[in-house]
Order: structure tokens, then sequence, then C-alpha cells
């Protein structure tokens, strides 16, 4: 898996202090904006927010990850996420999936839980060359990539571009990392996606509970 920012708000807490104060002040958001806040002031009163859950403001700041890697099955998960989520994904219509020149299967994702044990393992990769083979096959004899794909397994990988808004990142990581039970792969995904963002704002870091463990 690899997991990429590749575009953000430019500056997430003026964003975030300008939509706030615009609520009770009687400035233009032009003149706010325009004003020079001390850091000390717009983290007091993004930190006021946050902490109050009133996260409207936090909309206004978006990210777009570079996702790749990883397996249809848990874009099938991330997709249920879908307010302030936008996805652009690697089609299966017109992208092949054929075994590569050099012979090699399609990119595919293993989980650990199934790496972990050689004769799950060997199961694992049977199916997925007999996936392969039929797949193969199909497109052989004539049938459209489109309908040949229905042959592949949720294992098979992926790659898609994601845009996620502040408040819908927070959101996604209490339901996939801080609430137990989430699968491994997408609890990896979000977690790398948060890392980027705190990364380059690291005052949110108070808002990802658990991340600097993860």
């Amino acid at each position: 898996m690899e997991v990429t920012l590749i575009q953000c708000t430019a500056d997430m807490l003026k964003t975030i202090w300008c939509a706030a104060r615009t609520c009770y002040s009687p400035l233009t958001p032009q003149e706010l904006w325009g004003s020079d806040p001390s850091r000390e002031e717009m983290l007091r009163i993004a930190r006021h927010i946050f902490t109050s859950r009133h996260l409207s403001v936090a909309e206004h700041c978006s990210m777009t990850f570079a996702v790749s890697g990883v397996s249809r099955a848990l874009l099938a998960q991330y997709s249920r996420h879908r307010i302030g989520v936008s996805l652009s994904v690697q089609s299966q219509r017109y992208v092949s999936a054929r075994r590569t020149a050099k012979g090699r299967l399609c990119a595919h994702v293993i989980p650990p839980g199934v790496e972990a044990k050689p004769e799950a393992e060997a199961v694992y990769l049977r199916a997925m060359e007999e996936a392969q083979a039929l797949y193969d096959e199909l497109v052989d004899i004539g049938v459209a990539k489109e309908d040949a794909r229905f042959v592949l397994p949720g294992g098979a990988a992926t790659n898609f571009v994601t845009t996620v808004n502040l408040r819908s990142l927070l959101d996604i990581y209490h339901k996939r990392v801080v609430t137990p039970g989430a699968q491994w792969e997408i609890k990896e995904l979000i977690v790398r996606m948060a890392k980027a963002v705190v990364e380059r704002e690291p005052w949110l870091l108070d808002y990802f509970p658990g991340l600097e463990e993860c």
C-alpha cells in the first residue's frame, strides 16, 4: 500500500479561523482573511471549535490522496464513506488484469492473516492462479474485459485518487481506527492518511486520538 498526500488546503488553520470568525464578526470574510491574526489566536478558536464538536468549518479544508496497491475489498469498504468524500478509481473495464509479460499474476493483496500461515498462503495463491487463468482464458476467447473481470477476486489490487474534507476524515478515523473492529487494511489506509495530514498540520494531532501509537 502506498498513500501520498498530493494536494491540500494551503493554510488549514487560517481557513478554519476565518470561517469561524465570519459567523460572529461584523467584518467580511475578505477583511478577516486579509488580517494578520496571531497563531495563538487562531489555535484558540480552532481548539474551542474542535472541542465543542462544531465541525462544519472543518469542511472548508480538503486533502487529496493518491492511493495504490490496495485491494478491491478495501475499496468496497472505503466507498461506504460518501459524505465529503470524492473518489476516482482505476477501471477494471479498461485496464487489463491479464498475467504480466513475465508470467506474473496480476497485482494482488495478501492479508497478513493468510501470509502468516504457509499452508493458508498456498491455498490463497492457488485461488489467485485459478482466477488469473480463468480471466486470461475469457479474454483470449473474446470476452470483453468488463465481463471477464467478474471472475477476479476481492484481493485484486487497485489504485485510486480520493479527496476528503477534514471533518469527514475525522469521522472516518473515529469509525475505522478508534472504534474497534475495523479490518486491518482500511485501518492502515486511514492511519496513513491521518499521519500525512498531521505531518503537514501538527496541531491536528490532538483530534486523531491514538495516532502516535499506530
